[in-house]
């Protein structure tokens, strides 16, 4: 499960418009203008934990996309649903980072080896440091979407990711992490005005060839160029169906469920011993299990994005 989490948080490139000083004076572009240069920077920054990056490189079109998404789910979930499902994940942390002896003694884990205890024990920490971010993101509230800001939460939630990412890579022994990308070489394989072919070189890998299309004075990849619009148009056709009567139907149940964690996360921080840990982790089982039976019934999603345009470094094909 470690090893999948950097694979799984592929990241997004958006782009930004021209910033100015207090007095008026234009600011320098943080992204080049030559297709091999800009991407080299954005691989670059963000392997070394600057998200924000991500955001700066992303068409000015796209960046509004993904903003009146974000703030359309925020109209179309149920607040306080929403907001509760976030509070609870959030106490999940907090009652992990505080049992992790008991956790770690568990009988749910017996058959382990000594090695995967080890790197289950370093890896807690990042793991509630991930959920803690997360719960405490612009995501992770209805007032949060509604008044999202795609600058500030790549500066910092995305940022903090990373760092975690970087983390839990080490820790599961991935071949590649992200701060290897550092290295890497960008370098143009032909081009004109408004494509470019980029041949992407990572110490330790095979050289790879990507397809780059000029969208807004940014460079995206051609594919996800192509794309865009379409999934765009997908995923807000999903959240303009989804029914308030619906959700309404299903929220009795669904807080019934989140109530009773509540009451399971309160019985396992209240643990004194292993046995009584055990037991209420026991307990937990079935408002888990339907928690994820339920887990469409919650509202619409929180702001379902289309895929990020630009090559992060676990989009590289070669990376395995």
């Amino acid at each position: 499960m470690i090893s999948s989490i950097p694979k799984n948080l592929a990241l997004g490139l958006t782009a930004s418009a021209l910033l100015f000083t207090a007095c008026g004076k234009k600011t320098e572009d943080p992204i080049p203008a030559a297709p091999d240069a800009a991407i080299q920077t954005v691989i670059t920054e963000f392997a070394q934990g600057n998200g924000g990056i991500l955001w700066q490189a992303m068409p000015a079109s796209y960046q509004s996309d993904v903003t009146t998404l974000v703030q359309l789910a925020g109209t179309k979930i149920d607040p306080e649903l929403y907001d509760k499902s976030f509070a609870t994940i959030g106490r999940l942390a907090e009652v992990v980072d505080q049992q992790k002896a008991f956790i770690l003694n568990t009988s749910f884990l017996e058959g382990r080896t000594a090695e995967e205890l080890a790197q289950l024990e370093a890896a807690l920490p990042a793991v509630v440091g991930v959920i803690n971010t997360l719960t405490q993101s612009e995501l992770a509230s209805s007032a949060g979407l509604l008044n999202f800001e795609g600058q500030a939460f790549f500066d910092t939630t995305v940022s903090k990711l990373a760092g975690y990412v970087e983390e839990l890579s080490v820790l599961a022994g991935e071949e590649y992490v992200l701060s290897d990308y550092i290295n890497s070489a960008v370098s143009v394989v032909e081009a004109d005005d408004l494509q470019a072919t980029l041949l992407m070189e990572i110490p330790g890998q095979e050289p790879v060839e990507q397809a780059f299309t000029k969208v807004e004075q940014r460079w995206v990849p051609a594919e996800i160029a192509s794309e865009w619009a379409a999934e765009i148009a997908e995923s807000t056709a999903e959240l303009e169906a989804t029914s308030p009567e619906d959700v309404a139907a299903q929220k009795p149940q669904i807080m019934g469920v989140l109530t009773m964690l509540d009451g399971v996360l309160a019985q396992i921080s209240a643990a004194e011993t292993q046995e009584q840990f055990d037991q209420s982790l026991k307990g937990a089982m079935m408002p888990i299990m339907g928690m994820m039976m339920m887990g469409q019934g919650m509202g619409a999603p929180a702001a379902p994005m289309p895929a990020a345009p630009v090559v992060a470094p676990s989009s590289i094909p070669s990376v395995k």
